[in-house]
This record gives structure tokens, sequence and C-alpha cells, in this order.
């Protein structure tokens, strides 16, 4: 095992929890987290993901599961829904300024993990 690539992560997951505690963000649960970070990544590529498609891409979580946390991701202000301008039944997952930031956070949080 390299010692140095585990330390970097253990101060990177301290990092990420300082982050975590912060007040401006709101706490997270392991589903939300997950769903955070499939958004991530899908938001980097500039896909856009639909409600519907999000509940049956964590095949680890029910449905309902996703649906009630992405009720909650909206509550917390770390998503918004924004409705299809031809049909107005498919909704898709932005992000808000509030995810930027603690995305950038955790950018941040690695970047101080890696030079330490």
């Amino acid at each position: 095992m390299n010692t140095r690539n585990s330390l970097t992560y253990i101060k990177f997951l301290h990092l990420m929890q300082a982050v975590n505690d912060l007040p401006q963000f709101p706490s997270l649960d392991p589903v939300e987290e997950k769903l955070l970070s499939y958004f991530a990544l899908a938001w980097h590529s500039d896909r856009k993901l639909t409600v519907l498609e999000t509940m049956h891409a964590l095949p680890d979580f029910s449905s309902s599961t996703v649906r009630r946390r992405l009720k909650s991701l909206h509550q917390k202000r770390l998503i918004d829904l924004e409705v299809n301008q031809i049909d107005h039944r498919i909704k898709y997952i932005i992000p808000t300024e509030l995810t930027n930031a603690y995305f950038t956070q955790l950018g941040q949080c690695l970047v101080k993990a890696i030079d330490a």
C-alpha cells in the first residue's frame, strides 16, 4: 500500500468532513451524496438529466428513495428543476449556485490534500 496516497486520501476525507460541517451547506445523507456525485459527472459532460432518468440510474436505490432524495435536495437548494418547454411532464435536474459553491469547496479540499 502506498502510504503517501493513503494519507492524502485521509486528509481529503477530513477536509471534506470540515466542508460538510460548514453552516452554509446543508447536511447530506449518503444517498444525497451519491446523487450529487452522479450529477457532477453528468453536468461536467454537459449532459441534461431528467428526474425520470435519475430515478432509474442508480440500481442500489429504489426509484421512490431517489425521488424522495431529489425532493430533499431541492428543498436544501442543492438542485433546481427546469421544465421542458415542449413536454411539461419532463423535468431536468440542474445545479444551483449553492451546488457550484459546494463542488468548488470540495475541489479545494482535494488540492489542499494533494499539496500537503
